[in-house]
């Protein structure tokens, strides 16, 4: 083991302590200074010889540990220049309670008008009957407009899910609500969609910001609200039971390259 400059000088005078005593509490605080040296320049070296000894396997992980955010370039067009930066490609957060609606929601009017563009077909109803109770025909209406795109299969959405369309709805001067995704019978069975308790919704003439942001107002706790700036559509959801609220912001597209799968919990929420 080669030994640095100063941890020769101090076994140098470690040894010229032992062989040369000096009288008094000057040779033993000299010696002891000494031996402290000698003692930390060991275990440095130690310390450098088991960061060399470390496999190979385990560098890599150390590096991915390492690791930033996985980042995208998102470019938008201000004043006539594009301007460019990096954003997370996914970015979620939880919500404090604190930051939550304590006010109860208003009433709704009941009226819709949505439009699944991926069937393009619509409804328009009133959610209520002359009673203020909940239509049968027309959840069923809507119900069927949800369906999934892939098999066709129908569930009953959550109610709540509807009560917030039609509030968003009379928010935005009744312009039409644009439905990307609702009920979805699909792999992921944690995903809100598949419970039929989501929807991917967008309104022409407003922009998704504004959207995300009334859709926030009325959380009074244990909704998902995320955004999707570059597919250009607001998520909406109501959490399993016990879960709490979440945000989230997703660059990624539909385009996107899909990772092969891994068994372990994903980061994402269930959306």
């Amino acid at each position: 083991m080669r030994l640095n400059q100063t941890s020769w000088f101090a076994t140098l005078l470690l040894g010229l302590a032992l062989a040369f005593p000096l009288p008094g509490e000057l040779g033993e605080a000299l010696a002891k200074s000494s031996r402290s040296d000698a003692s930390n320049a060991g275990a440095s070296a130690r310390t450098k010889q088991r960061k060399d000894a470390l496999s190979p396997r385990a560098k890599k992980r150390s590096r991915k540990r390492a690791k930033r955010v996985p980042k995208m370039k998102v470019c938008k067009r201000r004043n006539g220049k594009r301007r460019c930066r990096w954003e997370p490609r996914f970015d979620g957060h939880g919500i404090a309670t604190s930051k939550l609606r304590t006010e109860d929601l208003p009433d709704p009017s009941g009226d819709i008008w949505v439009y699944a563009v991926n069937f393009r077909e619509e409804v328009k109803v009133n959610l209520y009957d002359d009673a203020g109770e909940l239509d049968p025909a027309a959840l069923a209406e809507l119900d069927h407009l949800f369906r999934c795109r892939r098999t066709g299969e129908e569930r009953a959405v959550d109610p709540r899910l509807y009560e917030i369309l039609s509030l968003i709805y009379d928010e935005f001067g009744q312009r039409r609500i644009n439905l990307v995704s609702g009920f979805r019978n699909q792999p992921n069975q944690g995903s809100r969609h598949f419970h039929a308790s989501a929807m991917d919704i967008h309104i022409e003439g407003v922009s998704d910001k504004k959207l995300y942001q009334f859709a926030e107002s009325l959380d009074a706790g244990g909704m998902g609200i995320g955004i999707y700036p570059t597919s250009g559509f607001v998520h909406v959801d109501f959490r399993a039971p016990g879960e709490k609220s979440y945000r989230w912001t997703d660059y990624s597209g539909p385009g996107g390259k899909k990772k092969k799968a891994r068994k372990r919990r994903s980061r994402r929420p269930n959306s």
